[in-house]
């Protein structure tokens, strides 16, 4: 019976899908735009030697931009995981360490939801 339990339980939080993840997944792909090749020989393709790469300005995804829920997200994971620790210690220990726990992730919830 316990063991039903726990992977009826294991199961449910498996099945709960990461805000992060939603965040990500709603955000639109960019389109790549193809580059045209010039026909014949270009002044760039005559240079001898070694020379810098042409590279594009590294631009910041628009997810890292938006999101910023790195940081809740954890605060939130570690927040739930003390309060399970707390729960299987028991005793005046686990209490603090399940109500702190609590406070850690009703802090990174409250930050997220911001």
């Amino acid at each position: 019976m316990t063991k039903r339990i726990i992977a009826t339980v294991a199961a449910a939080l498996l099945a709960v899908t990461s805000p992060g993840a939603i965040a990500i997944a709603q955000v639109p792909a960019k389109a790549t735009t193809a580059q045209r090749a010039t026909p014949g020989p270009t002044v760039a393709a005559s240079v001898v030697g070694i020379r810098r790469a042409e590279t594009a300005k590294k631009v910041a995804p628009a997810a890292d931009t938006h999101m910023g829920a790195g940081k809740n997200v954890a605060l939130m994971v570690v927040g739930g995981a003390a309060l399970i620790i707390g729960a299987v210690i028991g005793g005046t220990a686990g209490v603090l360490i399940a109500v702190a726990g609590a406070a850690v992730g009703l802090y990174g919830l409250y930050n997220f939801v911001q």
